[in-house]
């Protein structure tokens, strides 16, 4: 699937019930040869901020698809770690300056450690989420390419 429009963020997220992190990660299951149910159970931790308000689950989705690509995984491989750290960093600053921040908190501009931030994020999720998940995936889309 790869890169996704605003409504098929919204589609996943609300008609299909998927969270943040699982519409991302599970977007690039087949570019990435790894089966869409496998890559919805491996992302569906890590929603809602891992379920804090804390990194938003379009920027731990996106780690995920880049730790797929670029990960290393050999006892002291330390050139493969930079490459990932330096392709995780890069998501993370493209992220963040196109969207504003990197946690829930800052990106619905909402406490949900009240219950006050709790109904304010609820109400702008809706709005906004759809379009953060979008803009996740048309990042990755370009560093896949590069």
């Amino acid at each position: 699937m790869a890169a996704i429009t605003e409504e098929e963020a919204r589609y996943r997220l609300f008609d299909q019930g998927f969270d943040c992190a699982q519409t991302v990660f599970s977007a690039f299951a087949e570019e990435l040869d790894l089966d869409e149910e496998t890559a919805l159970k491996i992302a569906s931790g890590f929603g809602g901020g891992m379920h804090l308000g804390d990194m938003c689950g379009c920027v731990t989705g996106g780690l995920m698809v880049l730790g797929l690509k670029y990960g290393w995984s050999e006892e002291g491989d330390a050139v493969g770690k930079d490459l990932m750290n330096r392709k995780a960093q890069e998501y993370e600053r493209r992220f963040r300056e196109r969207l504003g921040g990197l946690r829930c908190r800052e990106l619905l501009e909402a406490d949900v450690s009240t219950s006050e931030g709790k109904m304010l994020a609820a109400e702008r999720i809706p709005d906004r989420c759809p379009g953060f998940a979008a803009a996740a995936t048309e990042i990755l889309e370009e560093m896949l390419e590069d």
